[in-house]
């Protein structure tokens, strides 16, 4: 896995998921933004142009980090669903392994979960998803990882306590406190074949990287900041958010981003019968059941 990693979709996910009000002010004074990134999507029950949030309703968002190059369409590497619950006052953030075995609608056979960004694009990943989880998205975003190394150069250093001692990429994590350069938080969440936690132990880490990159642009205020940033995004992001759209989230549920929890979807990674390695979810229609 190259330099160009995953790192880009972790500040995105921060931004969306625990500062609504930041994005809705900065957003809402840039709104050729969104004609730049919004890109519908024709799924039944999901994406729905004209759908505004029921205030008491569950939203379920799909997060995606791609790695797409000219001729070639590539694959989802980071995969995330968001459930925002206005009820519980909760989020939940639900990282779903990329070989993970689904079935695809309409084809008589299995595969893994990033296959079917190949096979479909955005459109078909999102009905496997909500075919997998029984739950409807109602938006997703997709963030091209090519030359997204230039976000974690504006955001900076980060602080993040690291729990595995590991030397990856000719930099040495010890345990502890860290303060990471960029190119030391790239290589930071990109090592996985020394993690006994393999996936979940990386994914983990994203979420530490995500939560100091979050961290460090609240504390910084810098509105100013938040802009510039968002010229180096647009060329990279897609999603079926418009400003409206943006508006309904931070009203009705900037309340439940402020309690997130974060997880694995349940199961273990196995050899199949057709000699390729799955992750086999355990339940995985259970795991946003009320």
């Amino acid at each position: 896995m190259n330099k160009k990693w995953k790192v880009g979709i972790t500040v995105l996910i921060g931004l969306v998921v625990l500062s609504g009000g930041l994005l809705f002010f900065v957003f809402s004074k840039v709104g050729a933004f969104f004609d730049e990134t919004y890109e519908p999507i024709d799924v039944p029950d999901a994406g729905e142009e004209e759908k505004e949030p029921a205030p008491d309703d569950k939203i379920h968002i799909l997060l995606m980090g791609v790695d797409e190059r000219p001729h070639d369409k590539g694959r989802p590497d980071v995969m995330m669903v968001v459930e925002i619950d206005p009820k519980s006052d909760k989020t939940k953030v639900v990282s779903l392994p990329r070989d993970t075995r689904v079935s695809i609608t309409g084809r008589d056979e299995s595969t893994k979960l990033n296959h079917t960004y190949t096979y479909g694009g955005t459109t078909l990943t999102v009905q496997t998803v909500q075919q997998l989880l029984d739950i409807n998205i109602d938006y997703y975003a997709k963030v091209n990882m090519n030359g997204f190394e230039e976000v974690i150069e504006e955001v900076g250093e980060l602080t993040i306590d690291n729990e595995l001692d590991f030397t990856f990429d000719g930099y040495h994590f010890a345990q502890g406190e860290l303060t990471l350069s960029p190119d030391e938080a790239l290589a930071y969440v990109r090592m996985r074949k020394q993690d006994p936690m393999g996936d979940e132990g990386r994914n983990e880490r994203q979420r530490k990287v995500i939560k100091a990159s979050v961290e460090k642009l609240l504390k910084q205020n810098n509105y100013g900041k938040i802009l510039e940033m968002l010229d180096t995004v647009s060329p990279y992001l897609q999603w079926n958010i418009q400003e409206k759209d943006l508006k309904e989230l931070y009203i009705h549920y900037s309340h439940a981003m402020k309690q997130m929890e974060s997880s694995e979807l349940p199961g273990e990674g196995r050899l199949a019968e057709d000699g390729l390695w799955y992750f086999i979810a355990d339940h995985p229609e259970e795991i946003f059941a009320d």
